[in-house]
Formats: C-alpha cells, structure tokens, sequence
C-alpha cells in the first residue's frame, strides 16, 4: 500500500506549496496525470475488485455483440467501440491497452478541467485521488470517464452555452447511461440563490437518511427485465441485502458540515457573485440529498449520489478560502482529504495491495 501513499504525500506538499506561493506548471502537472494514469491502467487484475468482471467482457465482446439489443442495453455503444477497437489493433495484452485507455482520457479530461476551474489545482487533486481516484479510475472505469465529460461540459454550462453542455452529456452517456442525469443541471440557476431552500433540503436529507424510503416498493410495481438486465440486477442487489447504505457514514458527515458552512457561515453575496462555487455548492447538496432520499434502494442511491457528488473535489477545496484560521486552512484541509484517503484505501478495502500486471 506504500505506493499509494507516497503518491498522496506528492500531491500534498504540491498543494501546501501552490497555497503559500502559486505557480503554473503545465509540465508538473502533465507528469503528475501521467503518474497517476500509468498507476491506474497499469495496475494488476487483482488490485481492483471490477477488474476480473472487465476482463471478461474484454475477452468476450464478440459474443456480447451478436445480439445487438441486448448489449445496446447492457453496455454503453462508446463502451464496447472502445473494446473492439483496441481488440483489432492488439492479438494479445489487449485489457492493459483498454485500461491506459480510459485511465488517460478520464484523467487527462479531469486534470485539465481541475487546473481551469479550482483555485488551487493540486489540492483538489488532492481530494480527488483520495476518493474518486480510487472509486472510478481504480474501480469503475466507464462511469470515471463519463464524470470527466461532465466536468469538461461544466465550461459550457458556467458560460450559458447550453446546447454544447447538452451534447457533451449525451457523450458521456455514450459511456456510462447513467450520465444522462447530468442534464438535472439545467434547473440550475447560476444566478439566484435561495439560503433556505438549501438549508431545508439538507435538513430533508437528514429526515429521510433516517426514514429510508422503500424505494423499492415503487419500483415493483414495474418488470425491470422489461426495461434492462442491469436494472433488474441492481432490484435484485439490493432486496438481497449484499449491499447496504449507511447515509449518516463519517465522508457523508463531512460533506454536510462542509455544505451547511457555506449555507450559514459564508454571505449569500459571496456565493452568488462566484459562479463556480455556487454550482459546486448546489451539486453537493442535491448528491446528499440523492444518497437519502434513494437510500431505501442502496445500489440507485450510491450511483446517483455519486454523479453529482464529484463536485466535492471543488467545494471542499474552496475552504481553503473561507475557513477562519487562514493560513492554516491548507493543513486542515491535508488532513482531511487524508482522512478521505484513508477511508477509502484502508478502512474500505477498495483497493489491494500493488502490483503491476504482468505483459505477456
């Protein structure tokens, strides 16, 4: 596990030092994607615990293919061409080709989006590898490039260009179906803020994360197998139980003292005047409120909060701006994306120890 820690320690020290005196360095952080990337896709098939069910589509994406409605449902088109492509190109060591694939793209799309719209780039790096890093770029491949097109498609989006914003998401839905909810972003007024309907709603998330709505039930009342077999597993995860949701978990916790601090401690002119942080703000909050409000139903509650969630890696890095111990504000945060870190790595075991895979 060494690895990775040597990697947040980098990236640490790169975002205390951007902190106290900022710099632009292109080809610094061109070396820190390709680091990261190459310790994604490089990584060895039992790091991570999807990798085994990818390499299996990998090996079988013809026979996945013969029958076209059924892969068109089960599997995004952007998603299998990507296969088939790097399937013709390499005869063998064809799953390392895909995966420095997706690791590059997503990485290089996200990286590129961070050093345009954070106010300090290396500390919400930092937050990213301590938890998206590991859940998409290490684990969840598809839906990790698809928040990358929605991170890009956030240009757009901030500048009112929405018909360009609209067609990115389709992209990205082109790679992960789930992308499609991105487009909840349009009842998003940039310009209006309303503290109490925000405050409220964190509030209905706290009500419901004990309620735990049956979901569940509601979704009975249709044939999943009707409308796809990866909705009717998802039914199926979560009525067995192998699967559950704790809303009130400690990374949750964080992200709602982090929202209300915004919401009760930083003025409403502040918020409204800085388009990027109310965004951030607003897709926080609906992430939480997602995560409750869908709890009853853990699989649908984890993916939809998650969408939306990305948007943490930004807000939590804006504290480093409006927390009252100023120039401390860096170590504070350090410590907290290591707290985040640790959570994941260690605590949750979603990662192995690493090794490289082995090309034959």
């Amino acid at each position: 596990m060494l690895i990775y820690i040597i990697y947040f320690i980098f990236i640490a020290i790169l975002a205390i030092q951007y902190e106290f005196t900022p710099f632009k360095n292109n080809y610094l952080l061109v070396a820190v994607t390709i680091c990261l990337a190459l310790l994604a896709g490089l990584r060895d098939i039992n790091v991570s615990r999807d990798y085994y069910n990818y390499q299996y589509i990998f090996d079988t994406v013809y026979e996945i293919t013969d029958n076209h409605f059924v892969y068109l449902i089960s599997f995004e088109p952007g998603f299998i061409a990507i296969v088939i492509f790097f399937r013709k190109l390499f005869e063998s060591n064809y799953g390392v080709a895909i995966m420095l694939f997706y690791a590059l793209a997503s990485l290089g799309i996200k990286v590129f989006t961070i050093n345009r719209l954070s106010i300090n780039p290396y500390l919400t790096l930092l937050f990213y590898f301590s938890y998206f890093f590991v859940l998409q770029e290490m684990t969840q491949i598809r839906i990790g490039l698809a928040s990358g097109i929605f991170l890009i498609s956030l240009f757009s989006f901030l500048r009112g260009k929405r018909a360009i914003f609209i067609g990115l998401i389709l992209l990205a839905t082109c790679f992960h179906y789930s992308a499609i909810f991105y487009l909840a972003l349009l009842f998003f007024d940039t310009t209006r803020f309303n503290r109490n309907l925000y405050v409220g709603i964190l509030i209905l998330s706290l009500i419901l994360g004990f309620i735990k709505l049956p979901i569940l039930n509601l979704l009975g009342n249709f044939d999943p197998a009707t409308i796809s077999g990866k909705l009717n597993n998802y039914v199926e995860i979560s009525e067995n139980g192998s699967i559950s949701i704790n809303v009130f978990n400690s990374l949750n916790i964080c992200n709602i003292f982090c929202c209300l601090y915004f919401l009760l401690w930083v003025k409403k002119e502040i918020l409204v005047g800085d388009k990027k942080l109310l965004l951030f703000l607003k897709c926080n909050i609906l992430s939480i409120f997602l995560l409750s409000f869908l709890a009853g139903a853990p699989v649908f509650s984890l993916r939809f909060s998650q969408l939306f969630s990305i948007a943490q890696i930004f807000l939590f890095t804006y504290l480093v701006k409006y927390l009252p111990v100023k120039k401390f504000n860096i170590f504070i945060l350090v410590l907290l994306a290591g707290f985040f870190f640790y959570v994941m790595v260690f605590y949750g075991e979603l990662l192995k120890p690493y090794h490289i895979i082995s090309i034959k």
